[in-house]
């Protein structure tokens, strides 16, 4: 029996990655600017840049950063010394993509797993254009995978590859879900995240609890973080009252709407919902915006991108 193809509207394509590679050049390449980035809200601050690389350890001189000396050697000798450090040549980016049960859903155009991939497949295309090297972290749930960032189209192609498998597990395995997989991932993320690199969540965020914000905002004290929140068009605004057909791809069912009331309370949830992360980043210095899986994706990035010159 031949195996059902699953479109490319539940499990991403390695094709359709490919692809984006023209469009993320005129989408979000221009925004590389020496200037300050208007984050969520109606602050403004800079973004960090690069990280650093250790280069050497010298005698401490007048006006050196206390915080940058070495006590080990200070000890060792007996005389005060500082560590000295040179810019890193490639910038760490690291795309932590949620491709679990919550994201494997969709009612128009794609599942916001799929859109989530393209959002990570855009950005990693416009970093390595840039000469950043590109990794992550993918998960699914219940389990997750670590690539580490590479540079250059090889670095892309292995990160696209690694995607693309993962969704299509995401999608064939039992839908598993450990509530504490969000923290588990932001504390993986804390550990192997250098100062300077720069961090897109890719998610919808329904599972960001206290302990997960806690951790990521100890990691933005020392990276740049991008939130970008993926929702379908149903979270946030439910049709008129009837009964509709859903599928995942390989079986269905309906979706019965039986009055206004239940419209009126998907989009307060929805509205409280990104409120309160809207608030959650302002407070942090952590960069924010959503995208709707029926938004044309390399419009909608360079839109939003743009507000945030200086991050590539």
């Amino acid at each position: 029996m031949a195996q059902q193809k699953i479109p490319d509207s539940v499990v991403v394509s390695m094709k359709s990655l490919i692809d984006l590679r023209l469009l993320a050049g005129n989408a979000i390449g221009s925004t590389r600017k020496k200037c300050q980035s208007q984050q969520a809200g109606n602050f403004v601050s800079p973004f960090r840049g690069r990280g650093m690389d250790f280069s050497e350890v010298r005698l401490y001189q007048p006006g050196d950063d206390i915080r940058s000396i070495d006590w080990r050697v200070t000890a060792r000798t007996g005389k005060t010394h500082t560590k000295l450090y040179t810019e890193e040549r490639e910038r760490a980016v690291y795309f932590v993509v949620d491709t679990g049960p919550g994201m494997q859903f969709g009612t128009q155009v794609s599942f916001k797993s799929v859109v989530a991939s393209k959002i990570a497949g855009l950005l990693a295309w416009s970093s390595m254009s840039h000469g950043d090297r590109v990794g992550g972290i993918l998960f699914s749930g219940s389990e997750h995978k670590e690539l580490k960032p590479l540079g250059g189209k090889r670095g892309v192609m292995s990160f696209l590859k690694s995607l693309v498998e993962w969704n299509y597990k995401s999608f064939q395995q039992t839908r598993v879900f450990k509530q504490s997989e969000f923290e588990d991932i932001v504390l993986r993320l804390k550990r192997i995240a250098r100062p300077g690199s720069l961090i897109f969540i890719i998610s919808d965020f329904s599972n960001f609890d206290e302990n997960s914000q806690r951790y990521l905002s100890q990691i933005s004290q020392h990276c740049d973080v991008v939130l970008i929140k993926v929702y379908d068009v149903l979270e946030k605004s439910a049709p008129p009252p009837g009964s509709y057909m859903l599928s995942d791809g390989v079986k269905s069912g309906k979706f019965i709407i039986t009055g206004n009331e239940i419209r009126q309370k998907i989009l307060s949830e929805f509205t409280q919902a990104e409120t309160k992360l809207k608030k959650y980043c302002v407070k942090n210095g952590i960069h924010f915006f959503s995208v709707c899986s029926t938004d044309d994706l390399p419009k909608h990035l360079m839109k939003n991108m743009q507000r945030k010159s200086g991050l590539f």
